[in-house]
């Protein structure tokens, strides 16, 4: 397909993602609900057979009608000239092949829950009639959060009505195919539980139990070997988990679990304590089956084998197998006889079939009939029957709930035709939950069916949320999800303390209330000017909060209102000493001139200046170096300012010629 061609209208191929022998894959988008959505697009080859068009028609919608959160939902079916094409939801992840692959093998609790996840898709299919046929890791999709889903329900069913093989390209894959399949055989809800085992064996040990060089040799392997044992390649995988794959993958189907129901239920308690020293299970051994011939394959076209080496071997191993040379006669006789024996045969496959071809039947509906009524008008018919059962709310045990092929289908005489049997409501026996997480528990249950989960919070040293007590029903009961109601005494964790209101309490009142009470205490100060100093503002946790022993209170404790510094403006005035001066003018008449030129000059002189300097010690100032100096000749006043630091003191002082002229302290107000 080209990138960018809409289909229909309506899907654009966006991208290529993968593909297979039957189809491509591409990432497209759904143009009228504006969504991704994955393109399966049928291969040329495949799209010119109208016996393969219709089977794949008709199954893909029968796909469709599968709802199931581990199956890939398909949207649409569809045909555009020459081409057919399924839209699917477009699953943003991995395949579980490359998952495998990547990790080599995964852990015993991861592979478990896969497989409960595989098994519930796969028991939603069964219930609809649907056999998937063709499980394997390569059609398992696996998302961001580890969610598995299973694809290419409706492929495999088509596939393996029609006449089409390729040299090794075998249907639903060799490595995963069941006995039956491998013979040639019609594929049954057992097969499908049978290829879930290899997926389970290759999760465990990250390979798969057989290989070959060949379809051929792989095949053969599972008609005639016995799976190997997963703990041969890792001990720690309990015996219980083996079971579950052994039981899964026996040759004969009547030792297999008899429904996917059985195998879903053994998985759901294969890992529990009780479990742990269970015996390995051997399969039941019929009378005579250690001599019993293996059957041939019928078909055996689909195990087409290529490999030059494989043939020779296999023709170096017929040539041993035969008898020793006779005379030339003997030979001229037992090849005519052969040849004889192959015309009868070519007669009896290509001849008799066209003149005793069976005849069409169509299946009733034999819903609400006893088993016993459906077999006879079945077999009136002319059709094969067997049964399969499982468990129903609707109908009474014993009568049929549906077939195999549905109603109304078109089949030969002589096929075989499956009644699905109700049991009648199922009773499961309750497991006990103490000690688990009760939201987990709750959705688990709720998600299975139970009609009520209710709790009681009871006060414990069990951690909070952990179930302490099964009030109803007890541990063991057989009971009907449906109808059951459960209820579950559940941990509240350690007593707690309601949180006192600390608002105006002292710093000691509150330490003694977080010794008391077993708590612990952070402590944090800041203004306030409403709260008094050294009382508490406010606390966190608030007020009426409940809390655990050993849980830290943090307290804000008032340091008073936020003080700011204050400034003060300072007003004097430095006199002018004229005593000073004139002692200080007479000493310099008598040092220098007579007394009557003293005289004369003492009338003609200026007065002396005298130096003013004045300290001041606050925030921005200290008394080492003078803030102001001055030189004067007369009274002179000065205005300055002292800053307060909040809480201290400020001072200054007045030097006049070196003495002190005044000083004064000012206390912050």
């Amino acid at each position: 397909m080209i990138l960018g061609t809409v289909l229909n209208e309506r899907y654009k191929i966006i991208r290529y993602i993968g593909g297979g022998g039957m189809a491509n894959v591409y990432l497209g988008e759904d143009l009228i609900l504006n969504r991704e959505v994955a393109l399966k697009v049928l291969k040329p080859e495949y799209s010119n057979n109208a016996e393969f068009i219709e089977r794949f028609r008709r199954e893909a919608e029968s796909a469709i009608s599968l709802s199931n959160d581990h199956i890939v939902n398909i949207f649409d079916v569809g045909k555009e000239d020459e081409t057919y094409y399924m839209v699917m939801e477009y699953i943003d992840g991995m395949t579980l092949k490359e998952y495998i692959h990547h990790k080599g093998s995964v852990s015993t609790q991861e592979a478990v829950a896969i497989m409960l996840q595989l098994t519930d898709a796969i028991n939603h299919a069964h219930d609809n009639g649907i056999i998937h046929r063709d499980i394997k890791p390569q059609n398992i999709l696996m998302n961001q959060t580890g969610a598995v889903k299973i694809t290419d329900f409706g492929i495999a069913r088509a596939l393996s009505s029609t006449s089409f093989t390729k040299t090794n390209d075998v249907m639903g894959s060799v490595h995963y195919l069941s006995p039956e399949q491998a013979r040639g055989g019609v594929a049954t809800k057992k097969s499908d539980i049978y290829s879930l085992g290899i997926v389970f064996y290759e999760l465990l040990t990250g390979r798969m139990p057989f290989s070959g060089e060949s379809a051929v040799s792989v095949a053969l392997k599972h008609m005639q070997t016995d799976t190997p044992f997963v703990r041969s390649f890792d001990e720690s995988i309990p015996q219980s988990v083996e079971n579950v794959v052994l039981k899964s993958t026996v040759k004969n189907p009547l030792h297999r679990y008899q429904t996917i129901d059985e195998l879903e239920a053994d998985l759901q308690t294969v890992l529990h304590a009780d479990r742990s020293d269970e015996a390995r299970y051997v399969p039941p051994v019929e009378v005579g089956e250690e001599t019993k011939a293996i059957p041939a394959i019928k078909d055996q076209a689909q195990f087409t084998s290529t490999n030059k080496e494989e043939t020779l071997l296999m023709n170096k191993h017929n040539k041993e197998d035969r008898p020793p040379k006779k005379s030339k006669k003997w030979i001229a006789f037992v090849t005519s006889g052969i040849i004889l024996a192959i015309a009868s045969i070519v007669i009896a496959l290509f001849v008799l079939p066209g003149l005793f071809m069976p005849n069409d039947v169509t299946v009733p509906d034999m819903e609400g009939y006893t088993y016993e009524e459906a077999v006879t008008e079945l077999s009136n018919l002319g059709l094969e029957v067997e049964r399969d059962s499982v468990f129903s709310d609707e109908m009474e045990e014993g009568y049929v709930l549906r077939s195999s092929p549905r109603a109304n289908s078109s089949v030969k005489e002589g096929s075989l035709v499956t009644l699905v049997t109700s049991l009648g409501q199922e009773k499961i026996e309750f497991p006990d939950y103490i000690g688990s997480d009760f939201e987990e528990t709750r959705r688990y249950l709720e998600s299975n069916g139970y009609r009520e989960v209710i709790s009681y919070g009871r006060e414990s040293d069990r951690p909070e949320g952990e179930i302490i007590g099964q009030v109803q029903p007890d541990p063991g009961e057989e009971i009907i999800p449906e109808e059951t109601r459960v209820i579950f005494d559940v941990s509240l964790g350690p007593p707690t303390v309601s949180l006192s209101s600390f608002a105006g309490w002292s710093l000691e009142a509150v330490q003694e209330y977080i010794r008391d009470n077993n708590l612990t205490l952070s402590i944090n100060e800041e203004n306030s000017d409403e709260v008094p100093e050294g009382r508490i503002i406010r606390q966190n946790p608030s007020p009426n909060t409940e809390l655990q022993e050993g849980e830290n209170v943090t307290i804000y404790v008032s340091e008073g209102p936020d003080l700011q510094p204050q400034t003060r403006e300072i007003s004097l005035t430095v006199e002018y000493n004229d005593d000073l001066d004139e002692d200080t003018a007479e000493d310099e008449e008598s040092d220098e001139d007579s007394e009557e030129e003293s005289e004369e000059e003492s009338e003609e002189s200026e007065p002396q200046g005298q130096e003013v300097q004045i300290f001041i010690d606050d925030m921005e100032n200290d008394m080492n170096e003078p803030a102001f100096e001055d030189t004067i000749f007369e009274d002179t006043t000065y205005t300055f300012e002292v800053t307060i630091e909040p809480e201290e003191s400020a001072s200054y002082r007045v030097l006049r010629d070196g003495e002190v002229y005044q000083q004064e302290t000012i206390d912050y107000d």
